[in-house]
C-alpha cells in the first residue's frame, strides 16, 4: 500500500498526523528516516485492520503512551503499558528537588565521592521513571554520591515494567528493586550505617486521590490507568502518606547517631490543607513547591 494512501485512511479518525505517524512507526518497526523515504509500506489486510482498531481506541481515549509502549519523563524514554501509571511532567518538580538535595548534601565528598553515606529510596515506583531520572542525573562518569539506592512497589505487575526500564537504562547494579508495603522491607537502621552519619532521601508519588473521586478525574485516566495507582483514601486522601510518615517516625535511630531523613511527596491539587494540618500536628519541618502549572505539587519534609 502506498504511504500516502495509508495516511489518507486515518484522516477520517480526526487524529493529528504526528500521532498517526508515531503509531505507524511503532507497528511497522521503521525509524523516522526509513518511514520518510519509503513509498510502499508492506502492510497486510490483517495488520491494516489491527491499525484501524488501534486508531479507534485512541479516538475514544485510550492513552497513546500505552499504544506506543513509551512515555517521556525528565528528558528520558520509559517503557509503559497498562500495568503501570503513565509518568507525567507534573512530577518532575519532585525529581528536581530530590536531585538538588542530593547534590548539595554535606555528606558528598568532592572528586572521588567515596565513602558517601546518602541512601536514596523511591516508594511506589511504578515504571521506575522517578528513581532512574534521579540516579542518572546525580551520577557522573561512573561515580555516584549515593551509597545505596532502592525502588519499592507493592504491585508485582508494576515491578515487571520497572525491570524492563532498569535493563534499558543499564542500572541493574545501581538500584535494588524490591516488593514492599512502603518501607516495610527497608528498615531505616541497616547494619552498614551504624555509627556513621547517614542521610536518607526518599521520593514518593503514592496514590493520593480520594476513593471514587471521579468528578475531578479525566475520563481517560479513570477508564484505562490502574486504579491501585490512583485511589487510596476514603476520607482525607492523605491516608497512605500518613502511613509512610509513621513508618519513618517509628525508626529507632531517627535523630540519633547522625541519622536524618528527607522525604519528598507529591500531592493532589486540593490536598494542601490536609497535608499542612497533618505535618504541623507531627511538628515536622516542611516546604511546598509548585509544578510547571504553578500548582502546589511537591512537599519536602525533614525529620
Amino acid at each position: 500500500m502506498k504511504k500516502q494512501e495509508l495516511l489518507l485512511i486515518w484522516r477520517k479518525f480526526w487524529l493529528q498526523i504526528n500521532i498517526v505517524e508515531k503509531i505507524l512507526l511503532k507497528k511497522t518497526g521503521l525509524n523516522k528516516s526509513q518511514f520518510f523515504l519509503s513509498d510502499d509500506l508492506k502492510i497486510s489486510e490483517k495488520e491494516l485492520e489491527e491499525l484501524r482498531n488501534i486508531f479507534r481506541k485512541v479516538v475514544f481515549g485510550y492513552p497513546i503512551e500505552y499504544v506506543l509502549e513509551k512515555a517521556e519523563f525528565y528528558g528520558l524514554d520509559f517503557y509503559v503499558d497498562k500495568r503501570c501509571l503513565i509518568p507525567r511532567n507534573d512530577t518532575e518538580v519532585m525529581v528536581e528537588q530530590a536531585i538538588e538535595e542530593i547534590n548539595t548534601s554535606p555528606l558528598i565528598l568532592p572528586l572521588t565521592w567515596e565513602g558517601n553515606n546518602i541512601i536514596y529510596i523511591d516508594v511506589w515506583t511504578w515504571s521506575w521513571a522517578i528513581p532512574i531520572s534521579v540516579v542518572k542525573s546525580v551520577s557522573t562518569e561512573g561515580f555516584s554520591p549515593l551509597k545505596k539506592s532502592f525502588a519499592v512497589d507493592i504491585s508485582e505487575d508494576a515491578l515487571k515494567v520497572a525491570r524492563k526500564n532498569i535493563k534499558t537504562h543499564n542500572l541493574e547494579n545501581k538500584i535494588k528493586l524490591l516488593k514492599s508495603d512502603l518501607l516495610s522491607k527497608i528498615p531505616l537502621n541497616p547494619p552498614f550505617i551504624k555509627g556513621e552519619i547517614t542521610q536518607y532521601i526518599i521520593t514518593a508519588n503514592l496514590p493520593y486521590i480520594k476513593d471514587e473521586d471521579f468528578l475531578n478525574m479525566d475520563k481517560d485516566v479513570i477508564l484505562h490507568e490502574p486504579s491501585v495507582a490512583l485511589y487510596w483514601g476514603a476520607w482525607t486522601w492523605f491516608e497512605l502518606y500518613e502511613k509512610l510518615i509513621e513508618q519513618i517516625l517509628s525508626t529507632p535511630l531517627l535523630g540519633k547517631e547522625g541519622l536524618g531523613v528527607v522525604l519528598f511527596i507529591e500531592i493532589w491539587f486540593d490536598q494542601k490543607k490536609v497535608a499542612i494540618n497533618y505535618l504541623n500536628s507531627k511538628k515536622l519541618n516542611f516546604k511546598i513547591f509548585k509544578d510547571n502549572w504553578w500548582v502546589d505539587r511537591c512537599i519536602k519534609i525533614e525529620f
